[in-house]
C-alpha cells in the first residue's frame, strides 16, 4: 500500500492536551476534558490498529488516506481510512470498544456493554459509514468521477464480542474485527478485478483529494467556556507534577521548584500558544508577556531559531505556527 496522507494526531487531542496543561489541577472542568481525551486517544489508538494488516497491501493497488476531511458544501464529512485502488474505493471505520457490542437493528442503534456491567449506547456506526459512503459519492461525482465505493466497520480489539438480534446476521454483514480486515478486502476486490481507472487517473484522484482536504478547526477554549485569563502563562516545568512556569537564566530554563534546566522548554510553550489561540499569528511583544521574558533580543533570538514562518517588517513581524504541530508534540501519552 501507497500511504498518501498519513495518520496524524487529531488537533482536538493536542488541544485538549496543551490547555490540560495550561489549568490548575483543581479547575473545574479538568475532569471533564481528561475523560474527553482519554476517549480520543482510545479512539486514535483504535485507527492506529489499522496499520499492521493495511501495510500487507501490495503498494502499487492500494492508495491510503487518513483522517480524510472534505466539504459537500455546507457541511464536513470525515473518514478515518480510505482506501482506493482502480477498481473500487474502500472506506473502513474503526471502532476501539471493549467488551460486547450489540447492534440493535430495531433501535438502529449499538449497545455497549462494559467487562464491569456498565451499559452504554452509541449511534449506529454501519449508519454512519453509509452516510460518508453516501457523501463520498456526492463528492465524487461533483468531479465526474465514478466509482464503487463500499465501508466496513473495524473492531480494533479482537476480545470484543460482537452480537445482533436473531434473524438479523445480516446486519453485521460489514462488521469484523480487525483481525479479518486483510481477508475481507480480498473479497470485496474479488468483482472488481476490471479497472475503471488507469493508474495516472488514480493519480490524478489522489491528488484532488490532497488538494481538497481541510483540517478540522477546533477552539478548545470556546468549547470549554474557558477564559483566556485562566490559562497558565510561561514555559512550563516538564518534570514537576504541577505546572510550573520556568526562568530564563543563561541561555537556558531553571525551575526553582525542581532545580531542572530545560534548553527548549520554550518550543513546547510557543506551541501551545498557537494551539490555545486557533493558530493566532505572535509578535515579539506578545512571546515576551506569554513567556515572561523583559528581553526582546532573546524573544527574536528564541522566535527566529525555531523557524517560524513569518510576515511583516522587521517591526512590525509576526510569526506564524509551523504546518504540522507534531514536529514538536510527542505521540506518545
Amino acid at each position: 500500500m501507497l500511504i498518501i496522507k498519513e495518520r496524524t494526531i487529531p488537533i482536538r487531542i493536542q488541544k485538549i492536551k496543551a490547555l490540560l496543561r495550561r489549568i490548575p489541577e483543581n479547575h473545574w472542568k479538568r475532569a471533564e476534558m481528561e475523560a474527553d481525551l482519554a476517549k480520543r486517544w482510545a479512539g486514535f489508538r483504535g485507527e492506529q490498529t489499522l496499520d499492521f494488516p493495511l501495510s500487507k497491501l501490495p503498494e502499487k493497488d492500494f492508495m491510503i488516506f487518513h483522517g480524510l476531511r472534505l466539504s459537500n458544501g455546507r457541511h464536513f464529512f470525515q473518514i478515518d481510512t480510505l482506501l482506493l485502488t482502480t477498481s473500487f474505493a474502500l472506506i473502513l471505520e474503526v471502532k476501539n470498544y471493549i467488551g460486547t457490542l450489540y447492534f440493535d437493528p430495531i433501535l438502529n442503534q449499538l449497545i455497549q456493554t462494559t467487562p464491569n456491567g456498565e451499559v452504554k449506547g452509541y449511534a449506529n456506526p454501519i449508519e454512519q459509514a453509509r452516510q460518508q459512503q453516501t457523501e463520498m459519492k456526492k463528492w465524487l461525482e461533483k468531479r465526474n468521477i465514478s466509482i464503487p465505493i463500499e465501508f466496513l466497520i473495524v473492531i480494533s480489539k479482537p476480545s470484543t464480542i460482537i452480537q445482533t438480534a436473531p434473524g438479523y446476521m445480516n446486519t453485521l454483514r460489514k462488521v469484523l474485527h480487525v483481525q479479518f480486515l486483510l481477508n475481507r478486502i480480498e473479497k470485496i476486490e474479488s468483482p472488481y478485478k476490471q479497472g475503471m481507472f488507469q493508474p495516472k487517473d488514480l493519480k490524478k484522484v489522489c491528488r484532488i483529494l490532497l488538494k481538497q482536504h481541510f483540517p478540522e478547526t477546533f477552539d478548545v477554549l470556546k468549547f470549554y467556556n474557558i477564559p483566556q485569563n485562566e490559562i497558565l502563562t510561561g514555559a512550563l516545568c516538564s518534570n514537576c507534577p504541577s505546572p510550573i512556569a520556568l526562568k530564563r537564566h543563561h541561555g537556558t530554563w531553571f525551575c526553582t521548584n525542581c532545580h531542572k534546566k530545560d534548553k527548549v522548554a520554550h518550543i513546547k510553550a510557543i506551541n501551545d500558544y498557537f494551539l490555545l489561540t486557533n493558530d493566532s499569528p505572535i509578535t515579539n511583544e506578545q512571546l515576551r508577556e506569554f513567556l515572561h521574558l523583559s528581553s526582546a533580543d532573546i524573544a527574536k533570538k528564541l522566535l527566529t531559531g525555531m523557524k517560524l514562518p513569518h510576515k511583516g517588517t522587521t517591526k512590525g513581524r509576526v510569526y506564524l505556527p509551523a504546518s504540522d504541530y507534531q514536529s514538536i508534540t510527542e505521540v506518545k501519552r
